[in-house]
């Protein structure tokens, strides 16, 4: 259900943006860049514990240096013999990229970059269905672990490219590596996965994102008046 949600959400946004196109033109324009991360739609095919969805928007704010902001949600589900385990929560990363491509042409809007960002966390995560063994009461089931709602923060480091695919469309991928700086401890049970970092005993970690774009655009670029030919 909340795939289908997040699918019908995507698809409304993309038509949007499409029908938004008719009011930009190609490269001459300064915006808004609002993307969708596609991996995400992949992640419960090769890990069915896990769902979620995650939306990104970055703007030049200097000559090839980008403000970035990343918002997601992640659900989490585990069911096994001895607990069924459930976690869901929101994510934020804040950050910049820098694009260290050169170009022939000055206005192309491909880009190689670096970037660094701060990721914060709010979930909340609960236990049912726990059966314990004991050797005197033998087995006592149906034990439950109430919700507990944590915080966690980290830093990444990013490197990437992205590429114009036709008008304002873009195409990019991104590969992460993560480093916790703080999680909010449980005593009762430790969590399974952290929204937007990863394994929750992992000190660092690796993550990709593969990312569909779209150019809002703004501010019209000014460009250099050319230069009067004398016969």
């Amino acid at each position: 259900m909340a795939i289908m949600k997040t699918l019908r959400y995507i698809f409304s946004l993309l038509l949007l943006l499409i029908s938004m196109h008719s009011f930009s033109q190609k490269h001459e324009w300064k915006g808004i860049n609002v993307g969708a991360d596609l991996s995400r739609f992949i992640v419960p095919i090769i890990d069915s514990t896990r769902y979620g969805w995650e939306v990104s928007g970055d703007i030049e704010i200097l000559k090839d240096l980008f403000a970035v902001v990343e918002i997601g949600s992640q659900s989490t589900k585990l069911n096994l013999p001895d607990y069924s385990y459930s976690a869901n929560g929101a994510y934020t990363r804040l950050g910049v990229d820098y694009n260290y491509m050169e170009h022939l042409d000055p206005d192309s809007p491909d880009k190689l970059f670096i970037g660094l960002r701060y990721g914060f966390t709010t979930f909340a995560h609960e236990a049912k269905n726990i059966t314990i063994s004991d050797d005197i009461w033998g087995e006592i089931n149906n034990g439950v672990i109430d919700s507990k709602v944590l915080t966690s923060n980290w830093m990444e480091v990013t490197t990437g490219m992205r590429a114009n695919l036709f008008n304002n469309f873009y195409l990019s991928w991104s590969v992460r590596f993560r480093i916790n700086i703080w999680q909010q401890p449980d005593l009762q049970m430790q969590p399974y996965h952290i929204p937007g970092y990863g394994r929750a005993w992992n000190n660092s970690g690796v993550g990709f994102n593969y990312t569909l774009s779209y150019k809002i655009p703004i501010i019209k670029k000014r460009t250099a008046p050319k230069a009067e030919t004398v016969n």
